[in-house]
């Protein structure tokens, strides 16, 4: 999933340039004392050979200077873990010295992603390329600031152009498709239809309109239209099902393991799938993880709410002293009745179980996924836990380390996408095999 980005250059970028080497420049000061002091032919040629050769190199290093730019740009902005990030970068040589060699000194954060390289420009030329490599991790991240630095043959001057603007993209997690755990109804208050008329189709058929241009030709009511003698389409309720809230644990003491197999990425991938399963099929959707910054979305419905969920999920963390008796607590206050909450934790402790009960008094439908803690490394019995939550009428399901599956291990069995312009000039997608 990708969003198209921008570029990534500064419209009035800094540029110095800095004498490299002391040591020769004291030479010739020297030089020039003692062809002062002590005239003599061979101390003359010497100062003209030296200082010829520090003027060349800074006439060398000015032209450059002048002419010597540069741009990147970030093919796409916002991507998963497993996606590849690319980025295209252009030098460009406006000048008639050529630029031996070009070093791109790169200052992003993104993990296991570098742009720094080294490339040389001939004079009135320009050299472009690409920089590739697998999102590894979830979060906000920036590419740049960055600079371009280069230098005469004699290694005397360097010059540096900065281009200090940074940009910001998005890592968000992947959504997994397959997924063996229900989305639970929940309950709409009021009527069992609702009263809005959906803008997709619902399983509940409402009522027929006259047909417009930009409806679906699937739409199409065949017995109105034929008894009337006109187009008409039918008209879709809103499911009766009601909102979805999904609550990760983020508390830091519960968690185990590191990287993309702990319980941490764990629950967040599995906020991933269910979100959008659930927004796939019009259900009101919202998460809540309680990280030191809490990521709240309120439940909607739409391509809006996805990226609003995405956003969250790429953002929080399990970095937080808030313990899930506290967030079930805060979640109580927000839902409204009829709410179903699927709680995704490794807890094995019953501490936030009466908590989880008064979800219930309140009127929500509780559905918790346990993280298994001896799977992911840690101790505790999952099952007892499974058990003793069952016991009191609350769906509770077991999800162990490795039934999810790890992005980067998908990624690399199916390839990247790819475009690329045939002789005719049609554009076809293909897949090619994982880069790094």
């Amino acid at each position: 999933m990708h969003v198209p980005s921008t570029n990534l250059s500064d419209s009035a970028p800094g540029a110095q340039i800095t004498l490299e080497r002391r040591l020769p420049l004291i030479g010739l000061l020297l030089l020039a004392g003692t062809a002062v002091f002590f005239p003599h032919r061979v101390w003359n040629t010497l100062l003209i050979g030296f200082g010829g050769l520090f003027l060349i190199a800074y006439l060398w290093v000015r032209f450059l200077a002048v002419g010597l730019a540069a741009q990147r740009q970030l093919r796409f902005g916002w991507v998963a873990v497993g996606d590849l990030l690319e980025e295209s970068f252009q030098i460009h040589n406006y000048s008639g010295i050529p630029a031996l060699w070009v070093e791109v000194i790169d200052y992003s954060n993104v993990p296991g992603y570098t742009a720094a390289i080294v490339r040389s420009v001939g004079m009135n030329g320009r050299d472009q390329w690409r920089q590739r490599a697998v999102c590894q991790q979830r979060g906000k991240f920036h590419l740049g600031p960055w600079a371009i630095r280069t230098s005469d043959p004699f290694g005397l001057f360097t010059f540096t152009r900065h281009y200090p603007a940074g940009q910001e993209i998005i890592i968000h997690p992947p959504i997994h498709g397959q997924l063996p755990i229900p989305l639970p109804a929940g309950q709409s208050s009021g009527r069992a239809r609702a009263r809005q008329r959906a803008w997709q189709a619902t399983v509940n058929a409402a009522s027929v309109r006259h047909y417009h241009p930009q409806d679906p030709l699937a739409w199409i009511h065949w017995p109105t239209s034929a008894r009337r003698d006109d187009l008409f389409v039918r008209e879709f309720d809103l499911d009766a099902a009601g909102d979805v809230w999904i609550l990760l644990d983020m508390q830091t003491a519960v968690q185990i393991g590191t990287g993309i197999d702990s319980t941490e990425e764990q629950a967040v991938l599995l906020a991933a799938a269910l979100a959008a399963r659930g927004l796939s099929q019009n259900r009101p959707m919202g998460v809540a993880g309680y990280g030191r910054l809490p990521q709240i979305v309120s439940p909607g419905r739409g391509e809006g709410q996805r990226w609003h969920i995405l956003q969250a999920l790429a953002l929080v963390q399990a970095d937080s002293e808030t313990n899930l008796q506290r967030a079930l607590q805060d979640l109580g206050q927000r839902a409204r009745r009829g709410t179903a909450v699927i709680i995704i934790t490794p807890s094995n402790e019953a501490s936030w179980i009466p908590d989880l009960l008064a979800l219930s008094q309140r009127g929500l439908q509780s559905h918790v996924i346990l993280l298994d803690r001896p799977s992911f490394g840690g101790e505790g019995n999952s099952v007892g836990m499974r058990d003793a939550i069952h016991r009191f009428g609350i769906d509770c399901q077991i999800v162990r380390q490795g039934e999810i599956g790890t992005p980067l291990e998908e990624q690399a069995q199916r390839g990247f996408w790819r475009f690329i312009v045939t002789g005719t000039g049609k554009v076809v997608a293909v897949s090619s095999p994982q880069e790094q």
